[in-house]
């Protein structure tokens, strides 16, 4: 599971993960090669930039939160500068356009700037320490048998909390983005919004007639950036967006 990055070395290891490269379509390769093959000691990485194809090998220099232009001065030429976050007073626009002058350099990205990389829970002890609980049931989330519609509403579940959702408002969502749902008979599609119900643990909890909420056993911030990857990695999905999201809040909470 990720966190948001601390430092330049915390930046790197999420740019690396297979999170990282599902959001950002990059993957890194190594560090930079000189024409006699060796170690170049900046840039910092080589990283292959699979957005479109043909896929391009671009150099690629990492700062974490970067404060000024003379912090790049020593960095040499790179196609690409990855963040996490920019100082004032700098501002993306004023920053790329000085890199391109002194490095070379035409794209910057400012992973904060992301919606899946800035909704990452932060790293501190509490969160450590209470990510495993969900991660100990993670085999029970992979094998149910209504799959990503029942992990959707568990991610839409801990998004909210602590609002909850109702059950009807929830399954029109699903009718609307899962055909598997839809070829469903009626009777059985309740069966993805309670999937999780009667588990053991149970992950959500029925409140009152169709209001259903996130089980708060479960820190609802570190098991909904689980949940994310899970979507994203292991069912190759797509997030909800917040219209979705907001769509299914029981209005009677």
């Amino acid at each position: 599971m990720n966190f948001k990055p601390i430092d330049e070395m915390s930046l790197r290891h999420l740019f690396s993960s297979e999170y990282g490269k599902s959001i950002l379509g990059m993957s890194y390769i190594g560090p930079v090669l000189d024409q006699i093959g060796k170690i170049d000691p900046s840039p910092d990485a080589l990283v292959l930039d699979m957005r479109k194809s043909p896929y391009q090998v671009k150099r690629c220099e990492f700062k974490f939160c970067p404060s000024n232009l003379t912090e790049f001065s020593h960095n040499g030429k790179f196609d690409i500068a990855i963040m996490w976050s920019i100082s004032s007073p700098l501002t993306k626009e004023s920053l790329l356009k000085s890199l391109l002058e002194q490095n070379g350099c035409n794209e910057l990205i400012v992973m904060d700037e992301i919606g899946d990389f800035h909704s990452l829970p932060n790293y501190d002890l509490e969160k450590i320490t209470r990510k495993f609980s969900l991660e100990s049931v993670k085999n029970s989330l992979l094998k149910v048998k209504s799959g990503l519609p029942s992990i959707y509403v568990l991610y839409v579940a801990s998004k909210i909390y602590p609002k909850r959702f109702d059950s009807d408002k929830i399954l029109d969502l699903l009718l609307k983005k899962f055909p598997s749902v839809s070829a469903m008979k009626p009777q059985g599609r309740g069966n993805v919004v309670s999937a999780f119900l009667q588990t053991t643990p149970p992950l959500i909890r029925k409140m009152y007639g169709k209001s259903y909420e996130w089980n708060i056993d479960f820190d609802p911030i570190t098991s909904n950036a689980l949940l994310a990857e899970i979507i994203r990695l292991h069912f190759r999905g797509e997030l909800p967006n917040d219209f979705e999201v907001q769509s299914v809040i029981d209005g009677g909470f």
